[in-house]
């Protein structure tokens, strides 16, 4: 963890100590290198981060208001858990941004960008064929996150900006819980191929400029992504 944070301070070399120790554990919640759970050991942090334990402490505290890092009295901290209201929330959010955004997209999406979305759907099978569903994930959501930015529409994609994090968490999440299964036969590898369908038939529509498939499609997409995440095999609570 030294090495990789002093690479990361490299990389940003004018900010402040604190907001970098933020920045650095803010990434490691939320693509789940730190699960849900996970205890927070200041003293351990500060040692592995070469850093003093004050601005560990601030940098969670941060983390805290982010609610990414839950305290609990005489118990510390630990990385706060999914919740299904926290979910419901994001996922209605990205229903009303992303319907508008494919709807515009419909009208001006161009060749490169329709090849960009059959690329990342070949990716996707790809991955899917491996059992690989961390990388599944991240096609995923680049996929959802182009049909913002491609839209062009600045108050969308600052909307979407606000929330990408946390749906990344999400996804991220769902994969990992089933990559703890020693089944190949879990949830995930039964309902990828819908997914699969359901982006296809998505790209399919801003290609042809069919906007309402298009978003039915989308909305549908996201009432299954939902009852995915609710199964109990991946306790969001």
């Amino acid at each position: 963890m030294k090495q990789a944070f002093a690479d990361f301070i490299k990389k940003n070399p004018c900010e402040p100590i604190v907001k970098l120790v933020y920045k650095y554990l803010y990434w490691e919640i939320i693509s789940l290198q730190m699960v849900p759970g996970t205890k927070i050991n200041m003293a351990k942090l500060s040692d592995e981060l070469d850093v003093n334990r004050s601005t560990v402490r601030d940098a969670i505290l941060m983390l805290v208001d982010s609610n990414l890092v839950s305290s609990q009295q005489n118990q510390g901290y630990s990385v706060s858990y999914l919740n299904v209201k926290e979910m419901n929330d994001m996922y209605y959010a990205r229903k009303y941004i992303e319907s508008g955004a494919v709807r515009i997209l419909c009208e001006i999406i161009t060749k490169p960008q329709i090849d960009n979305f059959k690329e990342l759907l070949q990716l996707m099978e790809t991955a899917t064929a491996n059992f690989d569903y961390m990388q599944y994930s991240l096609y995923d959501s680049k996929f959802h996150e182009l049909i913002v930015l491609y839209c062009e529409n600045n108050y969308f994609i600052k909307f979407y900006e606000t929330i990408v994090d946390i749906i990344k968490r999400y996804i991220s999440y769902t994969s990992y819980k089933a990559l703890e299964s020693d089944s190949e036969y879990n949830t995930m590898s039964t309902i990828l191929p819908l997914m699969i369908r359901q982006h296809s038939m998505i790209a399919n529509s801003l290609e042809l400029g069919l906007p309402d498939n298009a978003v039915t499609v989308l909305e549908n997409h996201f009432n299954d992504a939902v009852r995915l995440q609710l199964h109990p095999d991946y306790h969001i609570k």
